[in-house]
Formats: C-alpha cells, structure tokens, sequence
C-alpha cells in the first residue's frame, strides 16, 4: 500500500475499501457546473505539503507545517518524508502579493486540524513520523508578526482527525492516537469557546467504530462528520484502512446515522465548506484505484458532493477542471472556500492554492 492518505508510519499499511450501498437518491449527479476553480499564487516550496495546517486572519492567509517528500523519492523506493515546522503567509488583499516566512512552529508538525475564527486560527494535534500531539495552540497575526499561544491541550494525542465548530464549541472528532496504531479512534473531544477558563470535554463517542480522515461539518441543525475509513489489524498485525461510505450527525446529545454517500471520500479537505444552507464536500479517495501501480495513478476524485438538506441526501455534482488535493486544509474567505496545497497523487504533493467559487 502506498503513502497518499496522512498515514505517517514506517511501516506500509494494507488498505480494503467498502462499497458503499448508497440510495438511488444518493447517486443523483449535478449536471450543471456550479463551482468555478480559480489558482492563487502557489506556496513558496516546489513540492508543497499534505496536512499543513491553515487559516484565513483578516486578508492574509496563514500555512504552517504539513509534510513532503523533499528529495522527491517516492515511499515506494524508499523516500524519507519530512515534516515541516514554517510558517508562510500571503495577502490576500494584493493582486501581486507574494508569499513570505513570518514564523515557526514551536516544532515540526503535520496532520493536525485547524480552526478558523475571526481573529485566531486554531491548530489542533497532529504529529511526526515517531509520535503524535495532544498540543493546542491559538495563532494570532497583528502588524506583520505571527503571537503563537499556547491552549489546553487535547486529553489524548491526535493526528488525522476532523475538527469543526459548531454551536461556538470546537469539535474534534475520531483520528489516530499514535502513528502505528491500528485502530482509529471513535472519541470525540469539546470546547466551549464562551467560557474564558473552558477546558476539552469527552462528548458522545462515535458509534459502530472509530474513524480517521474523514471530514467534519456544520449545519444549524446538526454537526456532522463524512467518509473517512477505519482501521483495524489484519493477521501480520498491520493496519487495514476500509473505505466508509457513510454521514453522521450529532445533535449535542447523540450520533445518529445520516445518508449515505454517492461514494466514498476518504482524506478529503476539510472542514466542509458550508454556504447558503448548502454543505459540501470537495474531492476526496474514493479508493477505485486501491491496489494499482501508484506510478500510473489518475488523480483523486474532482467532484463535490452536496447535502440537500430538504430531501436528506447527497447529490454528486460534475468533476471540475482541476486537480483536487487530498490531505489538505480547506479555508472559508468571504464566499470563497481555499484548498491549501495537499497530496495530488500517492507521495506526490502541490504547491498549488485553489480558490473555489460558487454561483450566486
């Protein structure tokens, strides 16, 4: 099995992708292209990182972390990935703006979660090749500089989980625990941003089995957590990723099984862009290409799946004239929604900022 999905380990994990049994409501495709793809100026590093973490404070976009292959070997024939500890940030604002290095991180960290607030981006977990992170931290930008605060930290460590906020508490949900782990975690962890002295608290775990690199979301009504796989061990005690073509809604008390999704979406940038009562889902692995020869690997998924929230299904809309990175962080600015570098194809990332656009 070949690197293209966070999993940092040293050793290769076996993957299973389960095909989801989906409504036929649930396949129902979009026809008409609602979503226009735009680039920005690209990341001042030629490879790009998958799992950075990212916000928008102000006009200026902040990417610190991720990590890469830098001497461009691919896992498969033994390339060693790197985790990044700088900081970069852009002006939005400018036409002609370039990236610039503002700061570091207090160390190297990838695969962690972001939370984008008004005036604070949160980063949240994440991890190196040896261990994962239960550090908290809020990053601020005043006058040019990068303050870095340290918060609470999570009460387990955490990497490759999904986070969103969701009646002004922060929610951070499944992951993984330690990078050789072979099962994903099901718990699920709050913060009540109105409390000055707030500390995590253990919610409703989630139900059936734990989840990794799924993909959370907001609505009014309910929080929601999409795709991602789980994991369990298999004979030789390595980990087995199945692919779960299922939503779940938590309403602050309880999960509850949503619709089913057209297919699977395994990595896909999150959190989910919720606009005008629409949630979406942007890309994602649906797994169809598991087991082939990653040198003559298509791409991930270029479509968006959409909740209809009046019918309670998923509509698949039509692929979009671009590359769409997994293992990324995605970013509300305005009415746009940034997808910020990522992984193109197994070991493979990008440089590239995407900046999505729907139609009024």
């Amino acid at each position: 099995f070949v690197e293209h999905h966070s999993m940092h380990r040293s050793t290769e994990s076996k993957l299973t992708c389960l095909v989801g049994i989906a409504t036929a409501s649930a396949l129902a495709v979009v026809s008409a292209q609602e979503t226009s793809v735009r680039a920005l100026p690209a990341l001042p590093d030629a490879h790009g990182f998958a799992g950075s973490f990212a916000g928008v404070l102000g006009d200026t976009l902040l990417v610190a972390g991720g990590a890469n292959f830098p001497d461009g070997v691919m896992p498969w024939k033994g390339g060693k990935k790197v985790w990044h500890d700088q900081i970069f940030a852009l002006d939005l604002s400018k036409k002609e703006s370039t990236w610039r290095v503002v700061g570091t991180l207090p160390q190297a960290n990838g695969y962690g979660v972001s939370i984008q607030r008004e005036d604070e981006i949160i980063f949240i977990g994440g991890g190196n090749m040896t261990e994962n992170f239960s550090h908290v931290a809020s990053i601020r930008w005043n006058e040019g500089k990068v303050t870095i605060t340290p918060w609470p930290a999570l009460p387990m460590t955490c990497a490759n989980a999904c986070a969103v906020i969701w009646k002004n508490h922060i929610h951070v949900i499944g992951g993984l625990e330690k990078p050789d782990s072979t099962t994903a975690s099901a718990r699920h962890f709050t913060f009540d941003l109105s409390s000055a002295d707030a500390t995590w608290k253990e919610a409703a775990p989630l139900p059936k089995h734990g989840l990794m690199l799924a993909t959370a979301g907001a609505t009014n009504e309910a929080l929601w957590v999409i795709g991602g796989c789980s994991l369990a061990a298999d004979a030789d005690g390595k980990a087995v990723r199945t692919y779960q073509p299922y939503s779940w809604t938590f309403d602050g008390k309880s999960w509850e099984r949503g619709p089913d999704l057209p297919r699977c979406a395994v990595a896909a940038v999150s959190p989910a862009w919720q606009r005008k009562g629409d949630l979406l889902v942007v890309g994602g692995d649906d797994g169809a290409q598991v087991g082939k020869d990653p040198e003559k690997h298509q791409g991930f998924c270029k479509t968006i799946m959409r909740l209809d929230e009046t019918s309670q299904t998923w509509i698949e809309e039509d692929a979009l004239d671009a590359v769409l990175p997994v293992t990324a962080p995605a970013v509300k600015h305005g009415e746009t929604y940034l997808l910020i570098s990522g992984e193109i194809r197994p070991g493979v990332r990008t440089p590239n900022i995407l900046e999505l656009t729907r139609k009024p």
